[in-house]
């Protein structure tokens, strides 16, 4: 299964150059726990930012730049990486950041979103979706943020 997993801020912000725009450390532990022995698949900006907190089984990198020493398989593109991870058993979480994000929902079977509230200033979004295609399976009020499991329609 393909699963995107992101919080979102007001008008759809997921990101402020190369720092989250929030700080909730109840709503990060939660995504480590979702990705925790599945596979991860991230841009390379977003892998410099998570990586010293990433414990997944593998790590996808899409980087034109980077090498894959450290810790991570690194691939051109988003359907190349993809090809990669259907020979493992585990779930493939997406993790950003926007471009990745936008190749992948429309491949994703699940998207596991956190709605940050308050206003956050930020400059990378998490791109608009048809909401008609999903239905909603699971919806958990926090403090801080609403998260949101959508499942896709078949």
């Amino acid at each position: 299964m393909i699963i995107i997993i992101s919080a979102i801020g007001s008008n759809r912000i997921i990101g402020d150059g190369d720092r989250l725009p929030w700080h909730i450390p109840s709503e990060y532990n939660q995504f480590l726990e979702y990705i925790r022995d599945q596979n991860v698949l991230l841009g390379r900006r977003s892998f410099e930012l998570f990586h010293h907190d990433l414990l997944p089984k593998r790590i996808l990198v899409i980087s034109r730049t980077l090498d894959s020493d450290r810790g991570a398989m690194v691939f051109p593109s988003v359907p190349e990486a993809l090809a990669y991870s259907k020979q493992f058993p585990e779930d493939l979480y997406v993790c950003g950041g926007q471009d990745i994000y936008e190749e992948s929902i429309p491949l994703a079977d699940y998207m596991y979103l956190s709605y940050v509230k308050g206003e956050h200033q930020g400059d990378v979004f998490f791109p608009e979706f048809d909401e008609k295609e999903w239905t909603v399976e699971k919806r958990e009020e926090h403090l801080e943020y609403v998260f949101v499991i959508y499942k896709r329609k078949r």
